[in-house]
């Protein structure tokens, strides 16, 4: 009968708890809401300049996109003040909660200082967007880069409606009825991209 050899104890060391860190700075924290929210910014009026140009047929008028970033901007900026009066709400009843948060949304009083730092972010958040709403370079600097990727959205969807309209079972162009069609699905296509994205966003 075989016996098995037992093998030797490895030896993993001692379990340490590890060094906490610090939170992120507030202020570095409100640097990167402003870049997360402007990028949504872009992003809306990318899509909006797509809808705009193939459903409706209107032209790229840049000083109306300019005032669609501002007015973006500011409605973040206040619904972030209002993500900030929301928690102050909150923090006046946490006090009374002892214990342990059964949910998600269920606030405690060990959950407080948690709670005053999302407030000041959403806070400092809101008034570093109203801040930049005013400030014309960025306002246009947003807009040429949403042109500019729009444009780039373009380019691919006449390169592909180009080829759509070769029509190569019978080795002949396509007549104009059918181009008319295959502009229709392509204008369809993007507005559910634009719809994709705005969904993506939120």
């Amino acid at each position: 009968m075989k016996l098995f050899r037992r093998t030797k104890r490895v030896n993993v060391g001692t379990y340490t708890d590890p060094i906490p860190t610090p939170p992120p700075d507030i202020e570095a924290q409100i640097e990167d809401g402003v870049l997360v929210a402007l990028a949504a910014v872009r992003l809306a009026i990318t899509n909006r300049l797509i809808v705009r140009s193939l459903r409706d047929g209107k032209d790229y008028d840049e000083q109306r996109v300019r005032l669609r970033v501002t007015k973006e901007i500011l409605d973040l900026a206040l619904e972030k003040e209002k993500d900030a009066k929301r928690i102050r709400k909150v923090l006046e009843t946490v006090g009374d909660k002892p214990g342990v948060a059964i949910g998600p949304d269920d606030f405690r009083a060990r959950d407080a200082k948690t709670l005053k730092r999302r407030a000041k972010v959403s806070s400092g958040l809101a008034a570093r967007l109203a801040e930049l709403a005013t400030d014309p370079e960025l306002v246009g600097e947003v807009a040429d880069r949403a042109h500019r990727a729009f444009l780039d959205e373009f380019a691919v969807s006449v390169a592909q409606g180009v080829r759509a309209f070769e029509d190569s079972t019978r080795g002949a162009p396509l007549t104009t009825m059918d181009r008319t069609a295959e502009l229709q699905r392509l204008s369809e296509d993007l507005e559910e991209l634009s719809r994709d994205r705005r969904a993506a966003a939120e």
